[in-house]
């Protein structure tokens, strides 16, 4: 596990499948007046399974991913692996405290969030959920962490399309307070909702993925909700330090508050102050990632139709759409440098580059040809270099059945983390 350039991997009997994606005929970069972006490092990290988010950690300098059945923090000094946190069913969201002591980690198979000491990688408690929890946010201001639960609904036996019914999802919010270690919450919303990120001023901002629209939360106005409700309390659920596995509450623990938003695409009146609804407009179809410019009040979402939107998080006014590359998984946002990336995992792979001149005028500066695949990222606030991950995929010739039968799988070893900057 070093630090070094990008070469193709090969394993006994396998066939490496990887181009460069202008040898591919793929998007080639905008010339800056300037410093260009480029791939300065790859670094190989191993591991095995699929991949879900990735956190930088600033003031630690480690990038913390997803990976499977763990989560790899990579040493962005060195390039190495730094740690390991193990055990997990699914790995898939990430949240950190400013604090700079705790980590979060959503499992979406197991159906809880891990707590975690991102300096020793020590699993201190487990926290149950609503089915399926995949992105985090911590909203600093409340000490709450929002945990965003999809799960598909099974067909019915009578479902007049199973088609449709395939595509149905239940999901919820799960709200819960790091310091008691407690779920106080649940919030049901419309929708199949998506990623979502805090703008740091004490509100989220969360992804309906089929309905074209971003909700945004008041955390503070929901913690007074679920603090008032009857028989809230500051107890916290059983928990483990030294097993991951979450307990349900028992019989001494107070229920979750449910906060029912299903049924609207707006909320009631008695919710009108903890969510507003916004729609992306009609040059977004499927948005599947977001980031925000708290500063500003300004929501970047990159939609599955290759452009990315621009939304007023204050008024929900649709401010100006760009065009970026196909499936766009992650979008990054550096503020000290008024830079946007998005991670286009797509056909050859890129990443989208584009400048915030002031608040409202937008360019895209440069389309950096990357790798297959290559669909997350995390940006390093403090020396501004993005981090991607992707892996090689092969087939076995030796495998008997002819070439029609061959199927394509990752090649052993080569899970990387690709290092964008000047």
């Amino acid at each position: 596990m070093g630090k070094g350039s990008a070469a193709p991997l090969f394993a006994p009997g396998l066939l490496a499948l990887c181009f460069s994606a202008t040898a591919l005929g793929g998007q080639q970069p905008t010339q800056l007046p300037g410093d260009v972006f480029v791939i300065k490092n790859t670094w190989y990290i191993g591991g095995a399974g699929p991949w879900h988010t990735l956190t930088m950690d600033v003031s630690g300098q480690r990038l913390f991913i997803a990976h499977g059945s763990q989560v790899q923090a990579v040493d962005v000094t060195t390039g190495v692996l730094a740690g390991q946190l193990r055990g997990f069913q699914d790995a898939n969201g990430i949240a950190l405290d400013p604090g700079g002591e705790l980590g979060y980690v959503s499992d979406a198979l197991a159906n809880q969030v891990r707590f975690f000491n991102r300096r020793t990688f020590e699993s201190l408690a487990s926290v149950a959920t609503g089915p399926g929890p995949r992105a985090l946010a911590f909203e600093p201001q409340t000490g709450l962490l929002f945990a965003i639960c999809t799960t598909p609904v099974a067909p019915q036996p009578d479902s007049p399309s199973q088609r449709t019914a395939n595509r149905e999802v239940k999901t919820s919010i799960s709200v819960i307070d790091v310091a008691a270690r407690r779920r106080i919450g649940e919030i049901l919303m419309p929708g199949h909702l998506g990623f979502a990120q805090a703008d740091g001023n004490g509100m989220i901002y969360v992804l309906i993925a089929d309905r074209n629209q971003v909700a945004r939360l008041d955390a503070g106005a929901i913690a007074s909700q679920l603090h008032a409700a009857p028989g809230a309390a500051a107890t916290a659920d059983p928990v483990s330090a030294s097993a991951p596995a979450a307990k349900e509450p028992d019989a001494t623990t107070p229920a979750p508050v449910i906060l029912d938003w299903s049924h609207e695409s707006r909320p009631t009146d008695s919710a009108s102050a903890a969510m507003a609804v916004y729609g992306l407009g009609s040059a977004c179809r499927a948005p599947l990632s977001l980031a925000v410019d708290g500063a500003h009040q300004r929501v970047f979402a990159a939609c599955d139709n290759m452009r990315l939107v621009v939304l007023n998080g204050g008024t929900g006014e649709v401010v100006t759409t760009l065009p970026i590359g196909p499936g766009a998984q992650a979008v990054g946002y550096d503020a000290g440098r008024g830079l946007i990336y998005t991670a286009n995992g797509d056909a050859q792979g890129t990443l989208t580059i584009i400048r915030q001149d002031v608040t409202d005028t937008y360019n895209v500066i440069q389309n950096l040809p990357t790798r297959q695949r290559a669909r997350t990222l995390a940006v390093d606030s403090d020396t501004g270099q993005i981090f991607l991950v992707t892996d090689y995929a092969g087939v076995n010739l030796a495998q008997p059945g002819g070439i029609g039968t061959l199927k394509s799988a990752a090649v052993s070893g080569s899970f990387q983390v690709l290092v964008v900057g000047h």
